[in-house]
């Protein structure tokens, strides 16, 4: 009697591993969320490099489910983000995907550069560039990776139909291969990664908030996506974010059935309406729902296959590591329409010292972080500083800032070498808005361009003076 419960065992087990067809259905529906994450990554380009994998079945579901219902296709922000204004000191938290993402690239790349190094804080500086002509269709290693998995899975895929005449694997391949190309191919994806101001001047400061031992600056230069509004995440449900769409929006006219212009020259638009939300978003809807029609029947045809499972295991596999890759790996801001240029960086052992060398090289860059970073009240000789008395702060010893009056060779230990690595500011003197001061003549040249522009809740001295600091009034 055991002899044949172990040989049922056994023959069970041989059978399982040799055709493993009912494990395939439910790996189909694991992993919908790396397959939405890739997507976000890379959708915008000619064509999305997400191969055919395990977990589509999955996303073709939540997808519909979001569609019908905020209208999203973006994930949630999954990195911390602040968004500050820099002009305006208006600090927003970040709802976009694509922000979160810019900042923890951030700071990989700014590792290759400068690293911390027993550094309290590091702000990296950026210029925006003009993004190139054609660059949406430039090739990189994501879509020749894709291209090479794509071809391997065809190939594995091919193998039962060229030996045994089975094209059942042959025909699952190259049908989601073809869906989940389609998939990326949705308008919308554009819509949610790019904003409809595109040449924006403004100054931004991306933090994790306070804590974090990262800052980057973005000067915009007339070039760059407007993040602020980015970071808003306007819903795909609103008539105004389909605007930049000419395939589904119209002219606005006036009663002389002239054109009209936005005050930064750019055309302005009507979303088209149906029932109440933009023909976009139903093209979105429909499109989801044939997906999951789609991924539905490939289920189903999946757990009818009683032979060559493994070559599909293969397949799926295969697509599963390549998405997982896509939806890690770190990309650089110019493949998420932000070309930047470092122009200049600061590391500070102290997070006061670093935003004190932020308005010594830009005025009026570091006082908007003062409140996130230092909510309650300053010191004495830093309210001073701040307050423009700034000689007596720099030329205290052991102060390792680049806005010292004291030079490295005055630093004693360890710290000459970390004194000396420090390099003078590059920051261009064109940042339109903005006021470059020389490190070494602050106190000569005390700028604050942005504080006659703030009402009186603003006010740095009206904020920061002891009687403020005590009194609700700002708060």
């Amino acid at each position: 009697m055991a002899e044949s419960t172990n040989f049922s065992t056994v023959s069970q087990l041989s059978a399982q591993w040799s055709n493993p067809s009912d494990v395939l259905s439910l790996l189909l529906i694991i992993g919908g969320d790396i397959v939405q994450t890739a997507l976000a990554q890379t959708t915008g380009s000619t064509i999305t490099p997400v191969c055919f994998s395990f977990g589509w079945v999955a996303y073709s579901f939540s997808a519909i489910v979001r569609a019908l219902g905020e209208g999203r296709l973006l994930p949630e922000p999954d990195y911390p983000v602040k968004v500050f204004n820099l002009e305006s000191s208006y600090g927003r938290e970040n709802k976009n995907w694509v922000i979160g993402r810019i900042l923890r690239d951030n700071e990989v790349f700014m590792n290759k550069i400068a690293r911390h190094d027993g550094a309290g804080i590091r702000i990296s500086i950026y210029r925006a560039l003009d993004p190139l002509p054609g660059s949406n269709i430039i090739i990189y290693f994501a879509d020749i990776f894709w291209a090479l998995v794509t071809i391997i899975q065809i190939g594995i895929a091919g193998i039962p139909m060229a030996l045994y005449g089975d094209w059942g694997v042959f025909l699952i391949t190259c049908s989601g291969i073809v869906a989940a190309i389609l998939a990326g191919a949705l308008p919308q994806w554009r819509l949610e990664k790019m904003p409809l101001k595109r040449k924006s001047e403004k100054c931004i400061a991306l933090t994790s908030g306070n804590g974090s031992r990262d800052i980057m600056i973005i000067y915009g230069a007339g070039v760059a996506l407007d993040l602020e509004e980015l970071a808003a995440a306007e819903s795909p449900r609103s008539d105004r974010a389909w605007e930049a769409f000419k395939m589904f929006s119209q002219s606005n006219t006036d009663e002389n059935s002239r054109r009209r212009y936005h005050r930064s020259g750019n055309e302005f638009r009507k979303s088209l309406m149906y029932n109440g939300l933009p023909v976009g978003l139903w093209i979105t809807r429909i499109a989801c729902f044939c997906q999951a029609v789609f991924w539905l029947a490939l289920l189903i045809t999946v757990a009818g296959l009683t032979s060559h499972s493994w070559y599909l295991v293969a397949v799926g596999s295969l697509g599963m590591l390549q998405n997982a890759m896509v939806a890690a790996v770190a990309r650089t801001p110019d493949r998420r329409g932000l070309p930047l240029d470092l122009v200049d960086f600061i590391l500070a052992y102290r997070t006061m010292d670093g935003l004190m060398d932020l308005e010594s090289t830009v005025a009026g860059t570091g006082i908007p972080l003062l409140d996130e970073f230092f909510p309650g009240s300053l010191r004495e000789d830093e309210l001073a500083w701040w307050s423009g008395a700034r000689e007596e702060y720099d030329s205290k010893p052991q102060l390792y800032r680049r806005a010292s009056t004291w030079e490295p060779s005055v630093m004693g230990g360890g710290t000459a070498e970390y004194g000396s690595m420090v390099p003078s500011p590059q920051i261009p003197q064109d940042l339109k808005g903005f006021s470059y001061v020389p490190a070494k003549s602050v106190q000569d040249s005390i700028e604050k361009p942005l504080i006659s522009r703030q009402p009186a809740r603003n006010d740095f001295t009206a904020r920061h003076s002891e009687e403020s600091v005590k009194s609700p009034d700002w708060a």
